[in-house]
C-alpha cells in the first residue's frame, strides 16, 4: 500500500501515528516545505481472526439457510428481506406484532401455565447469518427458565409462554423485545430482529434451584434457615419430577436420588434457631429419607435404603412407609424374617393396605424358593459328609465324580425359575448366590443360563466367602 504525506497537513504532534515501513524514507525530502512530499509503503496489520464460539463441525449441523433466504423460495419482491419472507408465514402472539410465531411441530396437553419452570432447547439467529449466535444444543445443555422472573429476554419468555409440551416453533422477535438498540456486539447488532427456534421439552411447577456453588463463604454463612429450606424443597421437588419423568428407569431414579441427597445434606447441616425450625427441618427430612430409600431399593442399594429408613423412624417411629420400606430393604437382602417383622408392623397400623399385602405374598414366595434351594444344598452336603467315612482315596474319587456330574433337571428348573423371576422383578437389580451352596456343575449352569438371558455375571470375594452375583445390565445413556 502506498501513502503520500505532505508535512503541511500535519497540524500538531497529536496527529502522529506509527506504522511499519517496507523501505526507509528520505527525511530531507519529507521535511522540505517546497518539496512534493515522500511516497512510501507501509505494512498493514493483519485483521484478527473471528472468535470461534462453537465447534465448526457441530455448527454445520445447525446452520439455518432460511435466514439467508436460501430455501428455494426466492421472493418476487427484491426489497423483501429473508425475515420479511419468514414473517409472512407466521402469526402474531402479541398485539403489536413484536413477537411472531410459526409452529413447526405441534405439542400436547395444555399451554405452559404462568410461573412454571420450562425446560427448553433453542437456537438464536440474526438476519443474513446462518450460524446461530447462541444454541443450547451446541452448548450441550438444556435451558431452564422460570416464567415471569425475567431470566431471559422478554421476547423469548413471551414465546415460551405460548407453547405446549413437545412443541417446536420459530419466533421472530423485534429488537424492543430482544437485545434493544445496543445489541450484543459483535454477534448481535443494535436494533436487530432475531429468530429463535425453540423446543419445549417439559415444564413443571418446581422452582429453579439457586446455584449455591456460586455463593461466597460469607453468603453461605449468612444464609437464613428459610433460604436453606426453600432450596432444599426445590431439590426435593426436582427429585420428584425426575422420579416421575419420561426417561428410562435407571437414569431417572439416579437423577432423583442425587437431588434428594443434595437436599438432605443441606438440611442436616443447617443451623437452627428454635424448636419451630427444628420441627420443620424434621418434617422435610422425613419425606426426603423415605423418597431416597425408595430410590435405593429400586437401585439395589439395600444397605443405604435401610439406613435411610432407620433415620426416618427416628423422626417418626410410627411411620408406616418407613416400616414398609425397611422391611423391603431387609428381605431384598435375604433377611426374610426381619423383613417380614417390619412389614407386619406396617400392616398392623394399616391392615387393609393392598401394597403391604402384596409385598408379604412376594416375600413368602421368595423365601419358599430360597428354602427349597437351601434344602437341596443341605442334602448334597450331608451326602458328601457320609462319604468321608471311606478311605481318603475313595473320598477324593467321589469328589472328582461330583465335579463331573451334570446339573440335575430339578436344580436346572429351580435356577431357571429364579433367574426368570429376577428379570421380571422391577425392584431388584442384582441377585447374589453363595458359591459354597452350589456344586461346580450348578455354578457353571447358572453362569451360562444367566448370560443366555442377557444378564451380567460377576464373582465376588467377601472375607473367606465367594459369591456369584447376577446383575441386570444398565441401560445405555441417552444421546
Amino acid at each position: 500500500m502506498s501513502i503520500a504525506i505532505n508535512m503541511e497537513n500535519v497540524n500538531s504532534i497529536e496527529d502522529e501515528f506509527h506504522v511499519r515501513l517496507t523501505e526507509p524514507v528520505d527525511l530531507d525530502e519529507l521535511c522540505n516545505p517546497d518539496g512534493r512530499g515522500s511516497e512510501f509503503e507501509v505494512v498493514l496489520p493483519e485483521a484478527p481472526e473471528e472468535k470461534q464460539y462453537f465447534d465448526e463441525e457441530d455448527v454445520f449441523k445447525h446452520l439455518n439457510y432460511e435466514v439467508n433466504n436460501v430455501d428455494g423460495s426466492d421472493s418476487e419482491d427484491d426489497n423483501q428481506t429473508p425475515f420479511d419472507s419468514i414473517a409472512k408465514k407466521m402469526f402474531s402472539v402479541i398485539g403489536d406484532g413484536s413477537v411472531m410465531k410459526r409452529v413447526k411441530r405441534v405439542g400436547s396437553g395444555e399451554v405452559i401455565p404462568k410461573a412454571y419452570t420450562a425446560t427448553i432447547h433453542y437456537e438464536g439467529y440474526v438476519e443474513y447469518c446462518d450460524v446461530p449466535f447462541d444454541s443450547t444444543r451446541l452448548r450441550g445443555k438444556t435451558q431452564k427458565i422460570r416464567l415471569g422472573e425475567g431470566q431471559v429476554i422478554l421476547g423469548l419468555e413471551v414465546a415460551v409462554g405460548t407453547m405446549r409440551k413437545g412443541e417446536k416453533s420459530d419466533f421472530l422477535i423485534q429488537h424492543q423485545y430482544a437485545y434493544g438498540p445496543m445489541g450484543v456486539p459483535p454477534r448481535i447488532p443494535g436494533n436487530a430482529t432475531v429468530l429463535f427456534v425453540v423446543e419445549l421439552l417439559n415444564y413443571s411447577d418446581t422452582p429453579l434451584v439457586p446455584d449455591m456453588d456460586t455463593w461466597s463463604a460469607e453468603r453461605r454463612k449468612d444464609a437464613t434457615f428459610e433460604e436453606i429450606l426453600d432450596i432444599a424443597n426445590a431439590y426435593r421437588k426436582a427429585g420428584n419430577d425426575a422420579f416421575n419423568g419420561d426417561e428410562n428407569g435407571h437414569k431417572r431414579i439416579s437423577k432423583a436420588a442425587s437431588q434428594y441427597i443434595k437436599a438432605i445434606r443441606l438440611l442436616e447441616n443447617a443451623r437452627l434457631a428454635n424448636q419451630s425450625e427444628e420441627d420443620e427441618m424434621k418434617r422435610v427430612l422425613l419425606k426426603l429419607y423415605l423418597n431416597l430409600a425408595l430410590c435405593d431399593i429400586k437401585q439395589g442399594q439395600c444397605p443405604r435404603a435401610l439406613s435411610n429408613c432407620i433415620k426416618a423412624l427416628e423422626i417418626d417411629p410410627q411411620n408406616i412407609k418407613a416400616m414398609y420400606r425397611r422391611g423391603q430393604a431387609l428381605w431384598h437382602s435375604n433377611e426374610f424374617d426381619k423383613g417380614r417383622h417390619w412389614i407386619l408392623k406396617a400392616q398392623k397400623l394399616n391392615p387393609k393396605d393392598a401394597h403391604i399385602q402384596a409385598e408379604l405374598r412376594k416375600l413368602d414366595r421368595k423365601k419358599a424358593e430360597m428354602d427349597q434351594l437351601h434344602k437341596a444344598t443341605y442334602q448334597r452336603m450331608f451326602a458328601s459328609a457320609n462319604s468321608t467315612s471311606k478311605s481318603s482315596d475313595v473320598a477324593k474319587e467321589a469328589k472328582t465324580k461330583d465335579k463331573q456330574k451334570k446339573c440335575t433337571p430339578e436344580a436346572q428348573d429351580l435356577l431357571q425359575t429364579k433367574l426368570k423371576e429376577f428379570i421380571k422383578d422391577d425392584v431388584l437389580t442384582e441377585m447374589p448366590f453363595a458359591l459354597d451352596t452350589l456344586t461346580s456343575a450348578e455354578t457353571e449352569y447358572l453362569q451360562q443360563a444367566a448370560l443366555e438371558m442377557g444378564l451380567e455375571v460377576r464373582t465376588l470375594h467377601q472375607n473367606s466367602d465367594k459369591y456369584l452375583k447376577i446383575l441386570k445390565p444398565k441401560p445405555e445413556a441417552e444421546q
